[in-house]
């Protein structure tokens, strides 16, 4: 089978203690593909797009001619007359060496200078022939923008466009429509690179939301030759549901909202907030709140209260996450403390530590609950109450809990879960007046539970999301072969090495053994929290480091033994590379010295391997390449949100794979915080699942301590009963550093995925005008593309760039072509927001910073219409800009394309000692 483990990958290296490395690809794969068609390219587009196409040779043609031209001028001075060279040779050469075209009355001077210098001859015959070609395109401008604008409008007819774009804005709809409508009036244009951006997010982006891509599952097997795309693999044909889910984070907050009415909050279950950390008389707990802000995902505030560790507290925590209501509490203290203060004292005591936030509430509905809504309406007003629902019951005061305000609050519950269920099957004109209905029923319902929604209200998009999923298997034959497998495999090994995650639990596991000694013992692993956060800011800050010293003498190695290994091999690595480019410093493409990779899998730090990996490879075909797009973390997580949907043998198969991947004997957990973000919504895949609340999860925090394992000299959870060590895996979209810091532990059992290929990427710095563009090549390995060629312009670069744009306005051909001549652009590219300066120690705000930068864009630099939109595109990257070649490319083909991208896991077993 192709997808079995890859030979290449797997033979031991010499004078290796542990078993050989070894990889194999999972036999299915996630796929992500455009639900609309990047347009065929017209004939008056193909005319427009070879003219710009001769234009940038002959820019590329004069650039070269330049110096040595400059140089023969100024040779020359001695074969004509001093008035000669100084009134026009000398102009000539000044306005060719600072780029300015010379003044055509200074041309008609040059008599026979031409024939004198044939590289001036040369020149002037580029110049000419660079007129006729730019009044050709201003010829054809005209037809291409009308042949664009029409594929613009026909895109914009399509309904999956219109429901996506709904999401997003009911003015952006509104531009939308009249784009489909042909609409050729002033406001038309000024709305076109708005439109033409969200029309190219369609076609060609493959980030799952709403219907600008669809989402499938299917079988990895051998094929016929590879399709082009979805569509002529025959899978046009499976059908697609629209999975809608209300946002998380208002269902959340609404939770909050009914539990802090006094009688439902006493009605409730309770449970403490944290297992204790006790010594010297004290108790210390870890005290979380969720803050709903009216976005995407509930914000966490986090603190630690130390009380008296007193007999009660004992009590309350020996139930060990089994939530109770404090009716049921103060009987179990009254029973077993037989205090003489009597009830009273006691229920004071348990209202004292709710107040405190130190006894919370339990959560009235299942975290993961697929109908979070039904299932809160049901606790709010159980059948057989006796409480009509009536949407317009519940007029009384928002803090009592009558039966007739209940069945108010559950009504308007209800009639959010229905309309939000009936959301998917809405055509986009409907759209907008839905999710503003939704939007005003949930700031009503909220506002009437005691908690309104935070100013200024939430974007609509924010009361729900939407998924487009097939809901039958895929046929997937023939996208992948033996090779791709083989190819994956090798990378998985290289993956392993410039991992953030293995630097981050080498540091992690030193940290602790420096608070709690070899072989130690934290029996709260909330309490480690905060030093594994930190270990992630000194993993990013020692790698940097070390990147940056990849060229240089080495330096003091890193104390742990494991990642002084590393960072030699890493430095190695990286040497090896940018040693192999340096021969050809002007290439386009830098390709691994064969067999670099062959064993690197077995040279990997010993330690870095006793445990199971997994990776996810996000990879396009583009002809014989397979380009890899991004490599995360593996074990499901790709998959698993989507899985609910899915047919049941998505769901098997992708557990059984996970459960072969950890190897024989692991006990696997999962923890699967919501965060009040919809794509952390998963089903459980592994047999347990450890959470706060043992009403959900078959394991609570009591259960598990933090462990340093002496034999594998690695930081491990273990389950106290049985000794057990844990494979504890999230396969949540949040990011963990936007999760309370209290999970660090658990969400970082299994970090890896946290991948940066950079250090092997030769890297060039180019003058011009305006500021410094760095270039770096193509990097290759095999037939796999780890690196597309990019060019990054700093604002000044980009400041110019828009400049010349304005100048060249509507359709800057002159500027484009100068500009992709000057840096070696390929016509086609992907233009992307300028990385971070932030600190690489600051590890949570630069991924929170980078959350607001703009997303990536198709840029089309031989389309009309793109070059008229190019300068308000680059407007939004005014601190500088990235341009990374499209590979493959969607434009300029005769016929419709379709972006598809593959999800595609590897697992790479454990090699215990």
């Amino acid at each position: 089978m192709p997808y079995s483990a890859a030979p290449a990958a797997a033979r031991a290296h010499p004078g290796s203690a542990s078993a050989p490395y070894r990889v194999r690809s999972a036999p299915y794969a996630l796929a992500r593909a455009t639900v609309l068609r990047h347009p065929a390219q017209s004939p008056p587009g193909a005319e427009f797009r070879t003219t710009l196409a001769e234009l940038t040779e002959l820019e590329r043609a004069e650039a070269q001619l330049l110096p040595g031209l400059c140089d023969a001028l100024h040779a020359a001075r001695d074969d004509h007359p001093r008035a000669f060279h100084h009134g026009v040779v000398l102009p000539l050469r000044r306005a060719l060496h600072n780029g300015r075209p010379p003044r055509p009355a200074l041309l008609e001077r040059l008599g026979d200078l031409p024939r004198r210098i044939p590289a001036l001859a040369a020149w002037l015959a580029l110049r000419e022939r660079r007129a006729l070609l730019l009044a050709g395109a201003d010829r054809l401008t005209g037809p291409a923008l009308v042949a664009e604008r029409a594929a613009l409008s026909l895109l914009c007819r399509e309904p999956a466009l219109g429901r996506a774009v709904a999401m997003i804005s009911g003015d952006l709809l509104d531009a939308v429509a009249r784009a489909a409508a042909g609409a050729d009036d002033r406001r038309a244009r000024k709305e076109e690179p708005a439109v033409l951006r969200y029309a190219l997010r369609a076609s060609t982006r493959t980030s799952p939301l709403s219907w600008f891509t669809a989402v499938g599952w299917g079988r990895l097997h051998e094929g016929p030759a590879r399709p082009a795309g979805w569509g002529e693999a025959g899978l046009h044909a499976v059908p697609f549901t629209s999975v809608v889910h209300p946002n998380r984070a208002l269902v959340g907050a609404l939770a909050a909202a009914l539990l802090a009415d006094p009688a439902r909050r006493a009605a409730a279950p309770h449970r403490m907030t944290s297992t204790p950390s006790t010594g010297n008389g004290r108790a210390v707990y870890s005290r979380a709140r969720q803050v709903f802000t009216g976005g995407r995902h509930l914000s966490t505030g986090e603190d630690e209260v130390a009380l008296p560790a007193t007999a009660p507290l004992r009590l309350l925590d020996e139930l060990g996450g089994r939530p109770h209501t404090l009716a049921e509490l103060a009987g179990v203290l009254n029973a077993a403390l037989r205090t003489p203060a009597g009830p009273g004292a006691v229920a004071a005591y348990l209202d004292g530590l709710a107040e405190a936030g130190l006894l919370t509430p339990a959560d009235p509905v299942h975290p993961q609950d697929p109908a979070p809504l039904p299932a809160l309406s049901h606790w709010l007003n159980p059948p057989g109450t006796g409480a009509a629902r009536s949407g317009e019951a519940g007029s009384g005061e928002a803090g009592s809990a009558t039966a007739g305000e209940a069945a108010g609050l559950a009504a308007r519950i209800d009639r959010i879960d229905a309309d939000t269920r009936a959301f998917g099957a809405l055509p986009a004109q409907r759209r907008p007046a839905a999710l503003a209905g939704l939007a005003a029923r949930w700031g009503a319902l909220l506002t009437e539970a005691g908690h309104p929604l935070p100013e200024p209200v939430g974007a609509r998009t924010d009361v729900l999301s939407e998924d487009v999923v097939a809901v039958r298997p895929l046929d997937l034959g023939g996208f992948l072969d033996a090779a791709d497998h083989t190819a994956l495999a090798e990378l998985t090994a290289l993956a392993e090495a410039f991992d953030l995650g293995h630097v981050m639990r080498r540091l992690a596991r030193a940290r602790f053994v420096a608070r709690y000694g070899p072989g130690g013992v934290c029996h709260n692993p909330w309490e480690f929290g905060p030093e594994a956060v930190e270990a992630w800011e000194e993993a990013g800050l020692l790698t940097a480091q070390a990147s940056s010293q990849a060229s240089a003498p080495p330096g003091s190695p890193p104390a742990d033994r494991t990642l002084a290994e590393l960072t030699v091999l890493r430095r190695t690595l990286a040497e090896t590379v940018r040693a192999e480019a340096r021969r050809a410093p002007e290439a386009p493409e830098a390709v691994l010295p064969a067999g670099l990779l062959a064993g690197l899998g077995d040279r990997l730090p010993r330690r870095l391997r006793e445990r199971p990996a997994s990776y996810a490879h996000f990879v396009q075909r583009a002809g014989d390449l397979l380009c890899v797009n991004h490599v995360y973390g593996g074990w499901g997580r790709f998959t698993s949100r989507f899985l609910g949907a899915m047919a049941p043998e998505a769901a098997r198969t992708v557990s059984a794979e996970i459960r072969r991947g950890l190897g024989p004997g692991a006990r696997a957990a999962a923890v699967r915080p919501v965060g009040g973000f919809n794509a952390n919504l998963h089903p459980l895949l592994v047999p347990d699942e450890i959470g706060p609340d043992r009403r959900w999860t078959s394991l609570a925090e009591a259960d598990v301590d933090l462990v340093h394992d002496l034999p594998s000299d690695q930081l491990r959870l273990r389950l106290r009963a049985t000794g057990e060590l844990l494979d504890v895996l999230y396969g949540g979209f949040l990011a963990p550093v936007m999760l309370p810091g209290r999970l660090a532990p658990y969400l970082c059992d299994h970090p890896e995925g946290v991948v940066d290929l950079h250090p092997l990427v030769p890297a060039h710095t180019l003058d011009v005008p305006g500021g410094r563009v760095v270039r770096t090549p193509r990097l290759r390995h095999r037939h796999l593309v780890l690196h597309r060629r990019r060019w990054y312009l700093d604002a000044g670069a980009v400041a110019r760039l828009r400049a010349a744009l304005e100048e060249g306005r509507p359709v800057p051909a002159a500027a484009v072509t100068r500009w992709r001549a000057l840096l070696g652009l390929p016509d086609q590219v992907f233009l992307r927001p300028a990385p971070p300066s932030a600190d690489p120690g600051r590890f949570a705000e630069a991924f929170v910073a980078g959350l607001r930068r703009p997303k990536p864009q198709f840029v089309d630099l031989g389309n009309a219409l793109h070059l008229r939109s190019l300068h308000k595109w680059l407007a939004r990257h005014a601190d500088g800009a990235v341009l990374e070649e499209a590979l493959p490319a969607p434009g300029g083909r005769d016929r419709p394309s379709q972006t598809v991208e593959l999800v595609v896991e590897t697992y790479r077993e454990g090699s215990p000692e």
